[in-house]
């Protein structure tokens, strides 16, 4: 019922706990678990469960955690409704067990000047990309043999434009993309994607402003059909070139991650303003602009911002209608 991605995000999970409990007890011959050892884990995933840079023991987010006890959670309640009666003698150890406490949540939105600086930096994308040195003057825009600046920059841009999350876009089909030739893509206004799936089961059709529009139909006609193969469905591909990427070439979430945060990197080596510096720049800090942007131009309208973000409850689109802190500051300034 899961995706392999979760699947296997959840196998990680439960796997750690393993590891950790047994490396404890010096042992694997457990008669019971204990709400007791998974406090423990919850607190030790808290002060160490990450590895920083330089290998050494870093906090994990609370976020983070509690999605660790979270499939914990689920493994043990799978274990109550099929074992065999009396396994779980003590009940499920992580149900007293409370789940940390969040931070109030972060408006990550950019502000208009750095939104139109990273529309600067995806005009220029091929630049950044070619290859320099005396072999490569006779070539016309060579760039690295992995590197497809056009596809990167349609990914950002259909973010920026659209609200999609990481999983989302990963999850695009070309057959979804109405029409689907660059031709029409750059005559038509009203471009779109049909079906896209969201969290809780939703589905809803997303509309492709001009930005996205152009850079769709420069990736299409350009770089994609470069590194098809014969089961390429996605619409984004990886590239051909890379031998470990999966069949059909469809991109991983996580690389989503790399590529949007390649553009923040470029962002800020050409920004000649530390104030507009976006640091680690993520997929979701674009979903969030789109996202405010949204609840500007449509008044707040709580129903259009569920439909076009995808949720199936208006639970967290209070995010979306808070300004970034800039406009914040900016708004109290004559009071």
């Amino acid at each position: 019922m899961r995706s392999d991605e979760v699947a296997a995000k959840i196998t990680r999970h439960v796997r750690r706990f393993i590891a950790w409990l047994t490396d404890g007890l010096g042992h694997d011959r457990l008669t019971a678990v204990t709400p007791r050892e998974i406090t423990a884990w919850r607190d030790h995933l808290a002060a160490a469960g990450n590895q920083a840079k330089d290998g050494t023991p870093a906090p994990m987010a609370p976020a983070t955690v509690n999605n660790h006890l979270a499939h914990l959670s689920a493994l043990f309640t799978w274990i109550g409704a099929h074992a065999p009666a009396g396994l779980l003698r003590h009940g499920d150890p992580t149900k007293n067990v409370a789940p940390l406490r969040l931070p109030a949540p972060t408006v990550r939105a950019l502000t208009g000047s750095q939104v139109r600086t990273v529309k600067n930096v995806l005009d220029r994308i091929e630049d950044f990309h070619q290859l320099t040195g005396r072999r490569h003057r006779s070539t016309a825009r060579a760039v690295h043999r992995h590197a497809r600046p056009l596809r990167d920059r349609a990914i950002v841009h259909l973010i920026l434009g659209t609200g999609l999350r990481r999983a989302e876009v990963v999850g695009l089909d070309l057959a979804q993309l109405d029409p689907h030739t660059p031709t029409e893509l750059r005559r038509v206004k009203k471009a779109r994607l049909i079906d896209v799936r969201g969290k809780g089961h939703t589905s809803r059709t997303v509309f492709l402003g001009r930005d996205t529009r152009q850079a769709l139909a420069d990736y299409l006609e350009h770089e994609r059909d470069g590194d098809l193969d014969a089961k390429s469905a996605a619409l984004f591909l990886a590239a051909s070139s890379i031998t470990a990427r999966r069949p059909g070439g469809r991109l991983s979430p996580r690389s989503i991650n790399t590529i949007v945060g390649e553009i923040g990197r470029l962002h800020d080596a050409q920004s000649g303003d530390r104030e507009r510096d976006l640091g680690t720049l993520r997929p979701h800090d674009l979903r969030h602009t789109f996202g405010y942007l949204l609840s500007e131009a449509s008044g707040h309208n709580r129903a259009e911002l569920e439909r076009r973000l995808g949720h199936a409850n208006d639970r967290y689109l209070r995010l979306y209608t808070n300004p970034p802190d800039d406009i914040a500051a900016g708004l109290v300034e004559g009071f």
